[in-house]
């Protein structure tokens, strides 16, 4: 994770391009989980750099495998603890639970971006009103612990390359906005009795909190 040169120097400055509301639903401490929508390339970093400047807090990220391999092939494995990502791989989903589980027990924060992929022109034509139907894996991250999820709406320049969302990121006049909202309770359930309309439901829940926070609609 960052280190605190970092911390004192460089991410209070970028952290200063995000305009976070609704702080006073963000818990002080973790553990907790973060839901968001997805559009850019940034989007994490729009996430984590207040957390980090302004509460001291570290977050991991959920990251699907070929994000995962593509980092990977920068830095290695101790690159990626550092930026805080825990692989969704196709063949070990539940180990990447389980991993997320142990985070969230030594009191510490998970972000997930339920729609699994950039909400783009290319994956949906109504992309700038309407989200991806959510995946399933932040409910049965908050069913297993039965800690609180915090919904998220991000409302920042699309960011559909890397070089697109870096220079949207450091030349826009207007910062982003980071909109939190009240934290969602669901009740910590055995993962073998979790059924399909639970995780649908807490899908669904989850989703429409954040549809209302980053001014989508989510239909499904």
């Amino acid at each position: 994770m960052p280190h605190d040169f970092l911390r004192r120097t460089i991410l209070p400055r970028l952290a200063r391009r995000v305009q976070v509301e609704g702080w006073e639903h963000v818990p002080p401490a973790g553990p907790y989980i973060i839901v968001a929508n997805h559009q850019s390339y940034l989007d994490a970093v729009q996430l984590a750099f207040p957390l980090l400047v302004e509460r001291n807090q570290d977050v991991w990220f959920l990251t699907t495998e070929r994000v995962w391999r593509t980092f990977a092939k920068f830095g290695g494995r101790r690159f990626l603890r550092w930026l805080g990502m825990i692989p969704i791989l196709n063949s070990q989903k539940a180990e990447s639970l389980e991993r997320a589980s142990e985070v969230l027990q030594h009191r510490g924060v998970i972000a997930v971006f339920p729609e699994g992929k950039r909400n783009q022109p290319r994956v949906n034509p109504d992309w700038e009103k309407v989200l991806l139907k959510g995946k399933t894996g932040a409910a049965r991250l908050a069913l297993k612990t039965g800690i609180p999820v915090v919904p998220a709406g991000i409302i920042a320049p699309q960011g559909f390359t890397a070089g697109q969302a870096m220079k949207n990121y450091l030349q826009r006049k207007q910062p982003a906005i980071v909109r939190f909202g009240q934290p969602l309770q669901f009740s910590k359930t055995d993962m073998p009795a979790v059924t399909k309309d639970r995780l649908d439901q807490a899908t669904k829940t989850m989703m429409l909190a954040i549809a209302k926070l980053c001014g989508k609609s989510y239909p499904f």
